[in-house]
């Protein structure tokens, strides 16, 4: 009842996603009393007890989202756990209209932003807690390590998900654009990865690598692919399996780097500052979903390290031009060509010869 979810009048357009770049990020909004986090699931997680959500901060009757073409869909799902059960969490605290435990968008959208006002707000006489997520215990451990001393106050997915939380003095924080966020995000890294600089001896980590989350789904011939891998000395590394920080500073030494289309790219963007392979969808076939959608639905992070990627195209595994249409072109099932596969990795090992 009365609820509305509108979009944030922060964001400009610049070509088809909103880009707009906050002037002064250190500027901080005034609080605001009784600011509800209303969540529920967002796709799919591979982690069992870390469920893919989405929370949303309604301040006043007002939630913010910052794409048009979900707004109708967004405000729907919100009104729908409107009357969860009610937690109250007294004091101060700082929290971002949007959150999300999606990896990518998490990445992509969130983790600069609350490594930034993390320590922003750490200036403060007395300094409000800032709400944060993560999409995995690691990556929440990982998050809290990077921050000042509590700075935080990170839940869990399903703590957002069990109840709608009211905040009864709030911060609600203006949305980074993703190229700040990025931006950010590799800046704030950097002085921990750049202590690891130092090459790694052979035994101590993989020289090639190759990402990939080990799902069919996503590759469809997955298992010829990663022995072809293998075949060429490269290790197969599933990122859940390994702690965030071993995990970029392998990434960021690796004389070569494979990666599957999607969210697994994000780990690359953290910390990988050389050109690095990525699988993605034939031009021809991704050419047909909506331009309009194309950088909502990642191809903006992708953007980010342009001159870094160097693709590899592969055909869908079901060519058809209505999915095409459909589907996001990271969300379609590849099929590799091995030939092709094999003739490339033959020249990367030639070439380091």
């Amino acid at each position: 009842m009365g609820y509305r979810h509108v979009l944030d009048g922060s964001t400009g357009s610049s070509g088809s996603y909103p880009q707009s770049i906050l002037a002064n990020p250190s500027e901080l909004p005034s609080y605001a009393d009784d600011v509800r986090l209303v969540s529920h699931g967002y796709r799919s997680s591979s982690i069992s007890d870390y469920p893919c959500i989405e929370t949303w901060a309604i301040k006043k009757g007002v939630s913010r989202g910052q794409a048009a073409p979900y707004r109708r869909i967004q405000f729907h799902t919100i009104r729908k756990q409107l009357n969860k059960p009610i937690q109250t969490l007294e004091g101060s605290y700082a929290v971002f209209p949007h959150l999300t435990s999606h990896f990518g968008h998490w990445v992509g959208d969130q983790l600069g932003a609350f490594l930034w006002h993390a320590h922003q707000l750490r200036a403060l006489p007395d300094p409000p807690r800032l709400i944060a997520i993560a999409p995995s215990k690691s990556w929440a451990d990982f998050l809290i390590e990077l921050c000042p001393p509590e700075s935080l106050w990170v839940m869990t997915p399903q703590e957002f998900l069990n109840a709608n939380w009211v905040l009864q003095r709030a911060m609600v924080l203006p949305r980074m654009s993703p190229w700040q966020n990025l931006s950010l995000l590799r800046d704030c890294l950097s002085p921990s990865l750049l202590r690891s600089e130092a090459p790694l001896p052979a035994s101590s980590g993989p020289c090639r690598i190759f990402l990939c989350s080990k799902r069919q789904e996503r590759i469809a011939n997955l298992e010829a692919v990663e022995d072809l891998f293998r075949d060429h000395c490269y290790s197969v590394l599933n990122p859940t399996a390994h702690s965030p920080y071993q995990l970029l500073c392998w990434i960021r030494q690796a004389s070569s780097l494979w990666c599957e289309q999607g969210s697994m790219v994000m780990n690359a963007l953290l910390s990988r500052d050389r050109p690095y392979r990525v699988m993605e969808l034939s031009p021809l076939n991704s050419c047909r979903y909506p331009s309009e959608l194309q950088m909502l639905g990642g191809g903006v992070y992708n953007s980010f390290h342009l001159g870094l990627i160097k693709p590899f195209y592969c055909q869908p595994a079901v060519d058809s031009a209505r999915l095409d249409r459909q589907l996001h072109p990271y969300q379609r099932q590849l099929v590799v060509d091995l030939a092709a596969l094999r003739q490339e990795l033959d020249r990367e090992g030639r070439s380091a010869q």
